[in-house]
């Protein structure tokens, strides 16, 4: 059964890197809506799943195996944005639909994302971001979340402001694509008050000194918080 109630819908974007091997991840790959790449599709069905869609140029794919998936298969043949993109622009169009239908809640988890090559790996992760915030504009009214898992963690993108609930010890990273942002922080061990986010390396490494974080933005900007597990 898929992972949804009345007003809640779950969605796995899944790349070609490394697959998933964690147990919280693949259960996901069970009860959510599974958009994969094209290049990913024959992973996935090795490991005993399969896609709901199959998004990409179909490059991957043999024209006998695009002929039995044909109801899954949605070809997207330019190249100025990656697979990944691609199947994210995708499930814009399932969440349009689910609106539509009465659903206000939803979560996507792109999984497959990083390994195998670090250039797409990067590429990636820097999109995500951008996807916040293109989720933000497009459905202001709806509750939705999106985030970057893999084996050894997770990244979340924020665009503002954020309050985050932990556990003393918790690990954190924050990224920034904006080097005029300041974020003040509350209830880390290294302060962030005086970064400059212009390397990414700048407030890596971090670490919870109380159950809840305030990260404090002087204006609104695209960056990443990474958790490793």
């Amino acid at each position: 059964m898929k992972r949804s109630d009345l007003n809640r819908e779950s969605f796995v974007i899944l790349c070609d890197g490394n697959f998933p091997t964690r147990k919280e991840a693949l259960k996901l790959l069970s009860s959510s809506t599974v958009i994969s790449c094209d290049g990913a599709y024959m992973s996935l069905k090795k490991k005993g799943f399969d896609a709901d869609y199959i998004v990409g140029d179909m490059d991957t794919l043999s024209l006998s195996m695009q002929k039995k998936l044909k109801s899954k298969i949605h070809r997207e043949s330019e190249q100025d944005y990656n697979d990944q993109t691609k199947a994210f622009r995708f499930t814009l169009k399932l969440i349009e639909n689910a609106v539509a239908d009465g659903k206000s809640v939803f979560e996507i988890t792109i999984l497959g994302a990083t390994g195998k090559r670090e250039d797409h790996s990067l590429g990636n992760i820097s999109y995500l971001p951008q996807y916040a915030e293109v989720l933000r504009e497009k459905f202001p009214n709806q509750k939705i979340s999106i985030c970057m898992v893999s084996d050894y963690g997770v990244f979340i993108p924020v665009l503002n402001t954020v309050y985050l609930k932990g556990e003393k010890g918790d690990r954190i990273s924050i990224f920034s694509f904006d080097n005029t942002l300041k974020i003040k922080s509350e209830g880390l061990e290294y302060k962030t008050d005086e970064v400059t986010f212009d390397f990414w390396w700048k407030a890596t490494l971090n670490t919870f000194s109380k159950e809840t974080v305030k990260l404090i933005f002087n204006h609104p900007a695209k960056a990443l918080l990474y958790f490793p597990f």
